[in-house]
């Protein structure tokens, strides 16, 4: 009896097709962050980043429809690299510790990552905006953090854990933010500054 294609065959088909799609994706957004970075909004375009990765533009509308799309792509991934480096301490029983580290991972991917960094924070000017939803799903980052700051308060403050957090985000990004743009010191002035931005949020809050 004829029992057709081999299962086993057309599944490691299936599994190599959607590695292949995987990393060609990949590779997509890290030219469009290169070129961002390097040139700018305006010279992002769909043959630039075809170009750079030595593909066909078909390439590019086939797995993000166009520009727009591969902006919100790299956006989100943006995001989710973002919380990726938050969430990798989300183990520390330590809630003091654990919020120093996820403090110390926001500053480090800022600064290590600045252009996906102002995208994320919508510093491109008004070239593009990222879709409601997209920033909606980018929101699960504050949760991390929050999570981070609703522990160290404990259960009794349990309700002031989103507006504690909104100000230790504001005063993290505002002092990365100016850092970024050159406009205070950098390297060990700017880590004093931050750290004295976010230790005076922490030590008024009950975050120490």
């Amino acid at each position: 009896m004829n029992a057709g294609p081999d299962v086993g065959l057309l599944s490691d088909v299936r599994a190599a097709r959607a590695a292949l799609e995987k990393d060609t994706r990949a590779a997509l957004l890290r030219a469009a962050a290169a070129v961002l970075s390097e040139e700018g909004l305006s010279a992002l375009t769909v043959r630039r980043v075809a170009e750079a990765v030595k593909a066909s533009t078909k390439m590019i509308y086939t797995h993000f429809n166009g520009k727009d799309g591969l902006l919100d792509a790299l956006y989100l991934h943006s995001f989710a690299s973002f919380t990726t480096a938050l969430q990798a301490h989300s183990g520390e029983r330590d809630p003091v510790l654990r919020l120093d580290k996820m403090v110390v991972a926001y500053r480090a991917f800022a600064l290590g990552e600045p252009t996906l960094y102002n995208l994320m924070f919508g510093d491109l000017g008004r070239g593009w905006e990222a879709p409601l939803e997209s920033r909606r799903q980018a929101w699960k980052s504050f949760e991390t953090l929050r999570d981070a700051v609703g522990h160290r308060l404990g259960p009794a403050r349990g309700a002031d854990a989103s507006r504690i957090t909104h100000l230790l985000w504001a005063a993290m990004h505002g002092i990365v933010s100016l850092e970024l743009r050159k406009l205070i010191g950098s390297g060990e002035d700017g880590e004093q500054l931050f750290r004295l931005a976010v230790a005076a949020v922490r030590q008024a809050h009950g975050l120490e």
